[in-house]
This record gives structure tokens, sequence and C-alpha cells, in this order.
């Protein structure tokens, strides 16, 4: 297996795998489908062999969970925790964006 193209952070877009009849690329999330491993496509791969010559296996290497795009269920309640308001939350998550109240029925 050898990773063909990653997007701008870091996850992989294209991975080869080479198998005793052909290579193939498996695009994006079909990476994730195809291995029970990774739960997301920000991972490396290291081949495996147990000190022999031959290829015994790959380790995946890496984290994260989900597209990577946008706001992150887990990092945002771990800032929760940490004792970060919601709109704190969403500003890390969404710079620039205004925060409001639309009516006086919502509040913060």
């Amino acid at each position: 297996m050898a990773v063909v193209k990653r997007s701008q952070s870091g996850r992989i877009l294209e991975l080869a795998v080479k198998t005793d009849r052909s290579t193939f690329i498996l695009h994006k999330d079909e990476v994730r489908s195809a291995f029970a491993a990774p739960t997301s496509t920000l991972f490396y791969i290291e081949p495996l062999n147990k000190g022999e010559p031959n290829l015994w296996g790959y380790a995946f290497i890496g984290g994260g969970l989900g597209h990577g795009v946008g706001l992150s269920q887990t990092g945002a309640q771990n800032l929760a925790k940490l004792g970060w308001s919601s709109p704190k939350i969403l500003q890390f998550y969404y710079p620039g964006t205004q925060i409001q109240i639309l009516t006086k029925e919502i509040k913060l």
C-alpha cells in the first residue's frame, strides 16, 4: 500500500493497494470503508515485517474522526469541559462569524 495523494489537511485522498493481481486506487472514504482500522482518512501507513525481510502487514497510525471540515463534536465537548462558552467554541471553529440573538425568545 502507498499513499498517492493527500489533502492540505493531511487526509488521504488516494491510496494505491497492490495485490497479486493488480494495483488499484481507493479514493477518499473508500479507504475508510475498505479497512476496519481507520475511523478517519487522517492516518499514515507503516509497513510491518516482524524483523523478517518479507512484508507481514501494515499498521494504521494517526487519528481524527470524521471528515475534518467544520466543528468537531469531540473537540467542542472537550472545550466545554474546559469551561469554554458556546459562543467562544463557535468562534473557535468558525472565526469571523457573528453570533447574535435573533428574537427575544432565544437566549444564550
